[in-house]
């Protein structure tokens, strides 16, 4: 199995976060209140129904673990009953009476926040009509004691990828009332999140049909189906696992959604010592090895984007900082030099997120201030890997297969660099000329199989994200990286740097390989990986062999 079809599949230890994500909360203490006989815990205890599978008893000890760790949670809180629970939290949950107008008991910040007023609860919480009268039905149920402590009932929002898990909580003790807790789940069914969330559960999606139905519908009680999915993937009864799998299937859709450029990354912003403000993409896993990617000149992050699913599955914690000029990172003073500003920005945004030994991912013009930054901040980096780099606009003949407007950019960049800030104002009517691919295309070959890989790949909404962020300042990061490269190894190559991996392509005839090997003599910790058919657009075209010398660099960093 490749790393890209891997990439489809998720990983243990994504299953694993989520599993302690969806079980540790305070609004589900309840589970430990005295007097549900047939609780969520019983599930476990009974073991799976006869004649199906047996759980999968790597995740039936994680949810046993989370639910150990909640308890001692519980104790700590001083034993709360679920009308005492605190709403300090950013999910939106409420515990209603069970009683016809349903009153309001307890809620989360964020719900309350929404439930003000005399406005009722159906209404407020945006129920469909009919999911409306589904609730209103069971609060009267509930009321009358017509109901298993195992019920799960969903209902539809008029909000889109929104939905309601309803179930019925006890408030005290064993001859306290019954109220009823309902709880916001976000994020829609789809079948290309369902199927690998499916297999990763030890599932086939065919036992998440109870759940489809349900949400494609005003919603209703799920049925026993869903209650022998949970005991087959472990889980202790059928909410768990409704909300484990709404999870892992809202987080796979984000990662598509970023993959495919629908949406950017979740971004932010620091300031480094002199109070220069950049802006900075999170990418891959929550937790794991901490990578920061260095971007080239014209695509910014759209290759590392692409690759979400990849690096969230992977295990890399990845953040993506724009540099001065480029996106939300102020431009560069004058005369300020660009590999100091890059160095101060990277020490910044590791102090700002507290990464310890980060590996530094470059691609093409990237690199170059990755080389120079892996030297200077020696032990605190990892190691580097360069994907088809960059390192220098040595001759106006690195150019000569471009044409057109890309040819004039790439001359003024070699000859006339008092030209570049005219040329920079046409550049967004360029790209409409040519096409956003145009990007790409300008650092192939006419008639070359890279090309022709190219015209295969859809890239069109990365590409258009990337040139919005390009074009922010107005070409300012641009014009700093083509100084940059102009100066080239004149910077000044150090004589040592961390393990590094340089992923080159035999056909790269913008940044030919004779010239990387050159620039590489002599450097003990520095390897060179060679895919002949690869070009220019390594990163694109053969995006595993990145991964790979990553996950390898990372395994020797480790080691």
């Amino acid at each position: 199995m490749t790393l890209l079809s891997h990439g489809q599949a998720l990983s243990q230890d994504q299953v694993v976060a989520a599993i302690y994500e969806t079980m540790i909360r305070p609004e589900q203490f309840d589970r430990f209140t005295p007097g549900a006989q047939d609780g969520p815990g019983a599930a476990a205890a009974r073991g799976a129904p006869q004649g199906r599978p047996r759980a999968v008893p790597f995740l039936q000890a994680h949810f046993a673990r989370a639910a150990e760790i909640q308890e001692q949670q519980w104790q700590r809180a001083g034993r709360p009953h679920p009308g005492a629970y605190s709403g300090n939290c950013s999910r939106f949950w409420l515990l209603a009476e069970a009683r016809a107008d349903g009153g309001l008991l307890n809620a989360s910040q964020r719900a309350a926040r929404q439930l003000t007023g005399t406005v009722p609860l159906p209404a407020a919480l945006g129920l469909t009509e009919a999911a409306a009268e589904l609730w209103q039905s069971y609060l009267e149920d509930v009321r009358c004691g017509d109901f298993s402590w195992r019920d799960v009932l969903l209902l539809a929002s008029r909000t889109p990828g929104e939905q309601f898990l309803c179930r019925p909580v006890r408030l005290s003790g064993a001859d306290a009332p019954v109220a009823v807790m309902a709880e916001r789940l976000e994020g829609g069914w789809t079948a290309e999140a369902a199927v690998p969330v499916a297999a990763a559960l030890g599932l086939q999606e065919a036992d998440f049909a109870a759940l489809k139905d349900t949400a494609d519908s005003a919603g209703g009680k799920v049925d026993g189906r869903l209650e022998q999915a949970a005991g087959e993937a472990g889980a202790p009864g059928p909410a768990e696992l409704i909300r484990l799998a709404v999870f892992l299937m809202n987080e796979r859709s984000r990662d598509l959604a970023v993959s495919r450029g629908e949406v950017l990354p979740p971004s932010g912003t620091f300031e480094d010592s002199a109070g220069r403000r950049s802006q900075y993409f999170r990418l891959g896993a929550e937790t794991g090895q901490p990578v920061i990617f260095v971007h080239g000149m014209l695509d910014g992050i759209a290759p590392l984007q692409r690759l979400q699913p990849q690096l969230r599955t992977l295990g890399f914690r990845v953040y993506a900082p724009l540099r001065r000029g480029y996106g939300g990172s102020v431009p560069l003073k004058r005369g300020e030099d660009p590999a100091d500003a890059f160095v101060r920005q990277l020490i910044a945004l590791m102090a700002h997120e507290n990464l310890q030994r980060p590996v530094l991912l470059c691609h093409r013009g990237g690199a170059l201030y990755g080389f120079i930054a892996a030297s200077r901040l020696d032990s605190r980096i990892a190691g580097l890997v360069a994907a088809a780099s960059n390192c220098a606009i040595s001759s106006p003949r690195q150019f000569s297969g471009l044409s057109g407007y890309a040819w004039l950019v790439a001359q003024a960049a070699t000859r006339a660099n008092w030209l570049l800030p005219v040329l920079m104002r046409g550049w967004a009517a360029a790209l409409r000329w040519y096409g956003h691919k145009t990007l790409l295309r300008i650092q192939t070959r006419s008639g070359s199989k890279e090309r022709a890989r190219l015209s295969q790949l859809d890239l069109l909404q990365l590409l258009q994200q990337s040139q919005v962020l390009f074009q922010e300042q107005g070409g300012a990061g641009f014009m700093a990286d083509v100084q940059m490269l102009r100066q080239g190894t004149r910077t000044g190559i150090p004589a040592r740097v961390p393990r590094s991996v340089f992923v080159h392509g035999g056909e790269d005839h913008v940044a030919p390989l004779s010239v990387v090997r050159e620039m590489l003599n002599g450097l003990p910790d520095a390897r060179l990986c060679i895919s002949q058919e690869a070009g220019a657009l390594l990163f694109y075209n053969y995006p595993e062999l990145v991964l790979t010398a990553l996950q390898d660099l990372t395994s020797a960093s480790d080691g």
